[in-house]
């Protein structure tokens, strides 16, 4: 059932599928062409400066640096040694520099001693004693060097981590410029003013989302808990985007910060994700809860240790990428066991939810082999993620409020129909009671009790016959009052055959007579018994004497039918009626089309008598 659900939701026509492609590439090439221009490096409005030289690892050999050679900075420590030359804003080479101006350098997670000839050397380490280890992060240097061209110059670089900054030394070099003061900061940050007004724009429009669940949720919207996991994946996606654009240390200056602030938003980002593919799993669920909780538990003890002191939050990035694609190991062998079990559009959605756990063990891989820095694939699955919050979002929201109108309305007929129905039952239980009133009047109660009075004398048994009828009539019309349901006709007919003993004892003179025809349907209690009162007492008692009386039960292929007819006086039926007179008969109507669908009608004629059916529908 939940994949034909998903399949109904997310199943497009090609025309919308290729439209949300060409935005998805479009915001790609924006992301590709923002970072190619980058690389933490300076813009096109500085002087550059590049480090002409050899560089060693550790005690090894001396080698040359060449250009777009990577030089890997998590082996040992690396040793730069040469000379800085000058370039032009436009790339023309200047000269070797002569000191004149101060030189702005990166630094990622790294610490430096800079020595110049025989000087004294100069020290800018984050992790220094004297520092203190909590401001390692990632920061533009700016040092002025005294020795000019004179004297070779050499850099030792020193890194405290085993994981995440591989490309240290490769930013360091790519990223010397003379600084110009305020016009230096302003050109770094134009160059990831992109990047970074992206991720605001993915944090508000996460705030709308989280906002739209929340509203959805107030109006018992189904599926409000997957908007709110797509509100948070866009929001520490946006948070990811933002804080590691260029320029970071010039936008945000807590150093700190700007380590904890992209990791832990990662974290997050991952952890939602997570939780994200286990909502779509069906027969995998119970896996890829599992891998929920063992990343939550490992996310928790990564944010607790570092506050406690036990570690640096970003010495426990390599073992939360350890957690983090074992988890992503679990879920990615439970979408490819849904992918092979699923049909149709599922597929799709299955493959969608593999795209985040894929780009990021590629980005964990390629960040380790120093091939590119962060989560670069993953900026691109933020698009994707992006776009498809907005597609969720846009059909989810109109759909479940139409649903939730729609429901509202199903509750209000709903509440209009129990009102109506607690109307009717409680007509029915006034019409029941009327009946009974009607059957027990006094003078009839009385003409019996009489009755009895004089047969205890002359004819005792006859007097115990007449007692025994008498009750059980009574019986009858007191148990109406607690009736709602229909009764067997069998049942009715022994209330008739109980009034009609007491009625034949007394007048003797009348017959009643009786063909049964059929008795295996139900009808209201108290619908056959004043029929035949009505044809007694106003059709036979007013003829001079005698009098019959014949009940009469039959089927048709569409009815059950019922009926009473006396050889009586008989009325005129084109006369108007008195409904006080006649309430009997407009309870039994009303009671009858209430609890079977069925109706009364009644025929007569002067002086030949008058004769009521009561037809039942057998549907």
């Amino acid at each position: 059932m939940k994949n034909q659900a998903l399949n109904h939701y997310f199943n497009k026509s090609a025309l919308r599928i290729g439209a949300v492609l060409t935005v998805i590439l479009l915001a790609i090439a924006l992301l590709w062409q923002s970072n190619a221009k980058s690389n933490q490096a300076v813009g096109a409005t500085l002087a550059q400066v590049y480090f002409e030289g050899e560089y060693r690892i550790g005690d090894g050999g001396w080698q040359p640096i060449v250009e777009g050679k990577h030089i890997p900075s998590t082996q040992g420590d690396v040793t730069l040694l040469g000379k800085f030359h000058i370039l032009s804003p436009g790339g023309e080479y200047i000269g070797i520099y002569d000191g004149a101006l101060p030189i702005a350098f990166y630094a990622d997670h790294v610490n430096l001693t800079i020595r110049e000839g025989s000087g004294d050397p100069h020290r800018s380490d984050n992790e220094h004693p004297m520092i203190g280890a909590p401001a390692c992060g990632i920061n533009w240097v700016i040092h002025s060097f005294t020795s000019g061209g004179k004297d070779q110059i050499e850099i030792l670089v020193r890194n405290p981590h085993s994981f995440g900054n591989e490309t240290a030394v490769d930013e360091l070099l790519s990223s010397f410029a003379i600084s110009a003061g305020i016009d230096f900061e302003k050109d770094i940050l134009s160059s990831g003013e992109r990047q970074r007004s992206t991720g605001l724009l993915f944090v508000l429009a996460s705030l709308a989302i989280l906002g739209t669940a929340l509203f959805s949720t107030l109006i018992h919207i189904k599926n409000s808990d997957i908007i709110c996991l797509f509100g948070l994946v866009i929001l520490f996606a946006g948070t990811y985007l933002a804080y590691s654009a260029d320029g970071v240390s010039f936008w945000q200056e807590s150093v700190i910060s700007n380590t904890v602030i992209p990791g832990a938003a990662m974290m997050l980002y991952m952890l939602f994700v997570s939780i994200g593919i286990t909502y779509f799993l069906t027969d995998t669920k119970f896996a890829g809860r599992v891998a929920v909780v063992f990343i939550g538990a490992f996310d928790a003890l990564f944010f607790i240790l570092p506050m406690l002191g036990v570690i640096y939050f970003y010495d426990t990035l390599l073992y939360w990428v350890i957690a983090q694609s074992i988890s992503n190991l679990i879920l990615l062998i439970c979408t490819a066991y849904e992918i092979f079990r699923a049909k149709g559009g599922v597929r799709l959605i299955y493959i969608g939810t593999a795209l985040p756990l894929t780009a990021f063990e590629v980005d964990a891989i390629m960040t380790a082999l120093g091939l590119w820095k962060g989560g670069l694939l993953s900026k691109y699955i933020f698009f994707i993620l992006f776009i498809a919050a907005l597609v969720v979002v846009l059909r989810i929201i109109p759909k479940g409020i139409n649903a939730s109108a729609k429901a509202r309305e199903l509750e209000l007929q709903a509440s209009r129909l129990e009102a109506e129905k607690n109307s009717i039952e409680a007509e029915l239980k006034e019409s029941r009671i009327s009946i009974m009133l009607s059957q027990i009047k006094p003078h009839f109660i009385y003409n019996t009790l009489g009755t009895i009075e004089r047969m205890c004398l002359k004819d005792p048994q006859k007097a115990f016959d007449l007692v025994r009828n008498f009750s059980l009539y009574l019986r009858g019309n007191f148990s109406e009052l607690n009736s709602v349901t229909p009764i067997r006709f069998a049942e009715e007919l022994l209330h008739v055959e109980y009034y009609a003993n007491i009625e034949k004892v007394r007048f003797p003179d009348i017959g009643i007579e009786y063909d049964v025809q059929s008795t295996d349907f139900l009808l209201p209690a108290l619908s056959v018994q004043p029929l035949v009162e009505n044809a007694i007492k106003h059709g036979l008692m007013k003829l001079e004497r005698g009098g019959r009386v014949l009940v009469r039960s039959y089927e048709t292929q569409t009815h059950f039918c019922i009926e009473v007819t006396d050889d009586g006086v008989g009325f005129d039926t084109s006369l108007p009626c008195d409904a006080k007179k006649h309430i009997g008969l407009r309870n039994i109507r009303e009671r009858l089309k209430a609890m079977v669908n069925g109706e009364l009608l009644i025929e007569s004629e002067i002086n030949v008598g008058t004769k009521a059916v009561i037809l039942i529908p057998k549907e």
